[in-house]
């Protein structure tokens, strides 16, 4: 089989980018809703902040436990049929928390699922990126990175739309109706091509046969790196969910009305979809290490994220454009700098390093609860920050264990 024949043949890459972004946000809304919905969801359950803490931890918890297996699992069956079986599953868990959860534990349930079914679609959309032959890898990545973000938007947007309406339930109908809508899209994009399959170009330009399930592809930045990597970006992660779990009751506790509280989760995930996108323009050309600038940007974010503390309603909004924008751009940089290292490879490369992007997203949300519930916002904003400088300083020591392939001129 000629391998250049076969780039040639492959999918647009702009509708590739298309179904990536509509992919990463249909599954990762449900958590960026619970987040933006705490007070809405609290008043019914009946829980205080603290335990609330267990419904956003739970997601993350499980996709840290099933990451390094769904990332090995998209090389043997291909992104197509692991996004689309993964974005199924995001349906049901949308439909179930709509209509039948009727306790918070079976919420707690319901998204230690979508935990799982996310996990699956983001690796198998890493995969499908570097194996789609992107011209502008850098860029391609930086959109569907801005996924996260826009999730967290239309979860903040939500609370005045429709939580303030016609009941927070219907939010997470609307984010089905976005997932069935992102299933369309993959399907269309990918007819007739499943990027992988199982199967893997040779330096021969020969194509192996497809892997027992039960052994691990190789990758090409070794264990070791990939699992420090996993730690560091841990730290980061850490940080970044604070940011997904507390900025509208931090908001409220501010003094903000909860849908001025909701529209300022709006203004700075806008910030930081932008900068994701500003970042992207420039990095398949950028000279410096994709994670030097990771740091230098989590530096900058940990400025916003402390500044959160203070008990300013004014303030708080400016520090929560801040804190999006600088602070939780690094995984733009992260990702371009672990998948450009890794063509091949990504989705098991990606696999081991969110798992520690979901293990710090996990110990955030219960850890910065019970903050919340003994010492108050400000002490609570204060350790996320300093997660933030010690993910920098890890990410930092590094940068140069991954060497960035540039890909202007592939596919």
């Amino acid at each position: 089989m000629d391998v250049s024949v076969a780039k040639r043949a492959g999918p647009s890459p702009t509708l590739v980018t298309a179904a990536a972004i509509a992919s990463t946000i249909a599954a990762a809304i449900p958590v960026f809703l619970a987040g933006a919905l705490a007070v809405q969801v609290s008043d019914e359950f009946v829980i205080a902040e603290g335990a609330y803490g267990l419904a956003i931890t739970a997601f993350f918890g499980a996709a840290a436990v099933v990451s390094r297996r769904t990332g090995t699992l998209v090389q043997r069956i291909g992104a197509k049929r692991q996004i689309v079986w993964a974005l199924a599953g995001t349906i049901v868990i949308d439909l179930v928390v709509a209509f039948w959860t009727s306790s918070f534990w079976m919420m707690v349930a319901a998204l230690a699922v979508a935990g799982m079914t996310n996990s699956a679609c983001q690796t198998a959309v890493n995969f499908m990126l570097t194996r789609a032959q992107l011209p502008r890898l850098g860029l391609s990545i930086a959109i569907k990175q801005s996924g996260m973000p826009l999730a967290a938007l239309l979860g903040g947007l939500a609370v005045p739309a429709i939580a303030l309406t016609v009941g927070w339930r219907w939010a997470y109908v609307g984010a089905g109706v976005a997932a069935v809508g992102a299933v369309g899209l993959v399907l269309f994009v990918l007819q007739g091509v499943d990027l992988g399959s199982g199967q893997r170009p040779t330096p021969t330009g020969r194509i192996e046969s497809e892997q027992p399930l039960d052994v691990e592809p190789p990758t090409q930045s070794s264990t070791e790196t990939l699992v420090l990597t996993a730690i560091a970006m841990g730290f980061l992660a850490f940080s970044s969910g604070a940011l997904a779990a507390w900025p509208v009751s931090s908001g409220v506790d501010a003094g903000l009305s909860e849908g001025a509280a909701g529209l300022a989760v709006g203004v700075g995930s806008g910030a930081g979809i932008s900068m994701r996108l500003l970042w992207g323009l420039k990095l398949d050309k950028m000279r410096r290490s994709p994670l030097w600038m990771a740091a230098a940007n989590t530096v900058v974010g940990a400025v916003g994220m402390a500044a959160l503390g203070f008990r300013v309603s004014t303030l708080h909004i400016v520090a929560t454009a801040v804190a999006f924008g600088a602070g939780w751009v690094w995984p733009v940089f992260m990702n371009f700098g672990i998948m450009s290292a890794n063509r091949e490879t990504a989705g098991a490369a990606t696999g081991i390093t969110q798992t520690g992007v979901y293990f710090g997203v996990f110990v955030a949300p219960l850890a910065t609860g019970q903050i919340i519930d003994q010492w108050g916002y400000q002490q609570m904003w204060t350790v996320v920050a300093l997660s933030g400088l010690v993910g920098a300083y890890l990410i930092h020591r590094l940068t140069s264990r991954f060497e960035v392939k540039s890909c202007l001129t592939c596919g």
